[in-house]
């Protein structure tokens, strides 16, 4: 059992001094203390979510994926046959479209529960999508796509080594000219204020099955332009599960010099990924890149 999922209970009650380390501010980008993406429970409650068409917590509204598709499809200049690489996809809901359009498609993941239901979609609507179960810091294809998406602010947890780290598997996936496209928050993106503290009860939730007390502290790291939400669950014996969940915000300018060091020139920024035009006070951006020859 690691120190964060020790008991903070004992002979004389509540724990409170470890209770108030374990929710001091974390160093920068540390991750995940306990299962998240592989964790039984968790990982049924996320397809849930991914899968509720009445809630954009985990994926899109069902108007907004279409709308999205409609406009990858016509932006890129995508023609039936073209091959695109889906990162992080999930359930498969942007996969699907885009096979519908007569699109090769692969789409890889981390989390092997989703992976299964959007196989099984594919299976029950006769499309071929290669699934990849991997850690999309791993990827290994070279020259094979036309385009490759990350959509839903995917990009905006990584860390400075792990984005350039993507960026150049990204690079190398696609053939020469192909597009990468991707969307993250801006600085007007809402956010808690630094410090802010929530607590809450439940009978059972998408942390546990079972009862838990859920503490959560957001911080800000204005020099990496990064903020945290983290999250501590502790359960009826006292047990507590510590999780992490960073953003960070990026500008047009930060995100044309970041893919400019990686070997893209960026075609067009916009609000979002349905084409919204870019504003002043834009909260997200949507970004086509291009990788350079």
């Amino acid at each position: 059992m690691d120190a964060s999922a020790r008991p903070t209970t004992g002979a004389g009650g509540l724990d409170l001094t470890r209770l108030r380390d374990l929710a001091q501010r974390p160093p920068l980008f540390a991750a995940h203390e306990a299962l998240f993406w592989n964790d039984p429970h968790i990982s049924q409650q996320m397809l849930a979510t991914h899968l509720d068409p009445a809630t954009d917590l985990a994926s899109r509204r069902p108007e907004t994926i279409e709308a999205t598709v409609d406009w990858l499809v016509r932006t890129l200049a995508l023609q039936p046959g073209d091959a695109l690489l889906d990162l992080g996809c999930g359930p498969g809901l942007y996969t699907s479209r885009l096979a519908q359009r007569g699109l090769r498609v692969t789409g890889v993941d981390f989390s092997p529960n989703s992976l299964d239901y959007a196989r099984r979609r594919a299976l029950e609507e006769g499309l071929e999508i290669e699934y990849v179960q991997r850690n999309y810091l791993e990827l290994d294809f070279e020259n094979r796509f036309d385009a490759a998406v990350l959509i839903y602010f995917d990009f905006a947890v990584l860390s400075d080594p792990d984005r350039d780290e993507v960026l150049r598997r990204a690079r190398r996936a696609l053939k020469p000219g192909g597009a990468f496209v991707f969307d993250v928050p801006t600085g007007h993106w809402p956010r808690p204020t630094d410090g802010h503290q929530e607590w809450s009860v439940s009978n059972g939730g998408f942390w546990k099955p079972r009862p838990y007390l859920e503490l959560t502290q957001y911080y800000d790291y204005p020099e990496a332009a990064a903020h945290v939400r983290q999250v501590l669950i502790i359960d009826g014996t006292g047990a507590v599960s510590r999780y992490r969940i960073w953003d960070r915000s990026y500008s047009p300018e930060s995100v044309t010099q970041m893919l400019a060091a990686q070997g893209f020139r960026v075609e067009g920024l916009w609000e979002d990924l349905t084409g919204t035009p870019l504003r002043e006070e834009s909260s997200s951006l949507g970004v086509v890149a291009r990788r350079a020859e």
